[in-house]
C-alpha cells in the first residue's frame, strides 16, 4: 500500500521532470515510468552497467549519498544537444570526459530538483552533486545490506532511448516517507460529513418563499412623486438574476419567466443561505 502511494507521486515527477527536460533541451524528450521498487544496495550497484554516467548526491537537509544512474549514450546525446546539435549521437556506448561531465551536469540537476520538488507538501529538499562515477563496481556510499528505494524511468530522445534510475537509501528517505505516509493516513481518516436525514413530519410545514429582483435605487423625491400609470425602466438583465427568498433569506438566483400560462423560475445557483437553511447544494 505504501509503495502504492509512492508510485503515485513518481508518476507525476515523471511526468513534470519530461516537460522540464524538453524545455531544457528544446526538443521532445519522453519519460516513462518502468518501475518504483525497494532493493539491496549491493543489488543495485552490481546492476549499473559499465560504462555509465553515476552522480552521487547528497540532500542537504537529510543523511547518506543517493545515486543517479544515467545511461551513458543518453548521456552523450544530451551532451550533443547542449552543444548545439541534432541530439544524435553514433551508438557507441563510452564514458564521459571531464569536459562532458561538467556540461550534462545542469540536465542531472534538473532531474535532482524535480524529484525533490514532488516531496515539497512533506519537507523541502535541497539535492547538491558531490561526485561522479563511471561503474558501479567501487561504490561504497551505503552498507552492501542497506535497503534503497529504486526509481527506473525510460527515456528516449532523438534517435537514442536508455535507462535512468534515481536510488536513495531507506535511511535517507524515512523522515520523508513518514511524514508523507502520516498526512495520508490522517486524511484517510477524517470523518466523512452526513448529510441532514429528512423526516416525513417536514413534508407539510409551510414555508413562506418570494422571487425579487434587486432593479434600481430611487431619491425620496422620486418616490414620493411616483403616481399610478407612471412607467419606471430596468435592466432586461433583471429576468436572468431573479433572486428567490426562502423565509426571508436569499437562498437561490435564477431567471423568471413564463411557462404555458404560470409564471415560473428556475433555479441557475445555490448561495450559501441555502445551505445554511435546507442542508445541500445545488446549480
Amino acid at each position: 500500500a505504501d509503495l502504492s502511494k509512492l508510485r503515485t507521486k513518481s508518476e507525476q515527477f515523471v511526468y513534470y521532470l519530461s516537460g522540464h527536460l524538453s524545455m531544457f533541451l528544446r526538443t521532445e524528450f519522453n519519460l516513462e515510468l518502468e518501475d518504483l521498487n525497494a532493493d539491496l544496495y549491493s543489488n543495485f550497484t552490481q546492476s549499473i552497467k559499465t560504462p555509465s554516467c553515476i552522480s552521487l548526491f547528497k540532500i542537504q537537509e537529510l543523511n547518506g549519498v543517493c545515486l543517479l544512474d544515467v545511461n551513458s549514450h543518453l548521456s552523450v546525446t544530451v551532451v550533443d544537444r547542449i552543444l548545439g546539435g541534432r541530439g544524435s549521437t553514433n551508438p557507441e556506448e563510452r564514458g564521459l570526459t571531464d569536459i562532458e561531465k561538467a556540461l550534462v551536469e545542469d540536465f542531472n540537476l534538473i532531474i535532482l530538483e524535480e524529484w525533490c520538488k514532488q516531496w515539497s507538501s512533506s519537507m523541502q529538499l535541497t539535492p547538491s552533486i558531490i561526485g561522479n562515477e563511471s561503474t558501479g563496481k567501487f561504490l561504497q556510499t551505503s552498507p552492501s545490506d542497506a535497503m534503497v528505494l529504486v526509481l527506473s524511468m525510460e527515456a528516449s530522445f532523438g534517435d537514442v532511448s536508455g535507462p535512468m534510475r534515481i536510488a536513495v537509501p531507506y535511511y535517507t528517505m524515512e523522515p520523508v516517507l513518514s511524514r508523507l505516509l502520516s498526512t495520508a493516513s490522517a486524511e484517510e481518516k477524517k470523518p466523512v460529513a452526513k448529510m441532514p436525514r429528512w423526516h416525513e413530519i417536514y413534508d407539510d410545514i409551510p414555508v413562506d418563499v418570494s422571487a425579487e429582483w434587486d432593479a434600481f435605487h430611487l431619491t425620496l423625491r422620486d418616490l414620493s412623486n411616483l403616481q399610478v400609470d407612471d412607467v419606471i425602466e430596468m435592466d432586461p438583465d433583471l429576468i436572468t438574476n431573479t433572486h428567490l427568498r426562502v423565509e426571508g433569506r436569499t437562498c437561490f438566483t435564477g431567471e423568471i419567466g413564463l411557462e404555458g400560462d404560470q409564471v415560473a423560475f428556475q433555479v441557475n445557483e445555490s448561495i450559501s443561505e441555502a445551505v445554511k437553511l435546507i442542508g445541500k447544494k445545488n446549480g
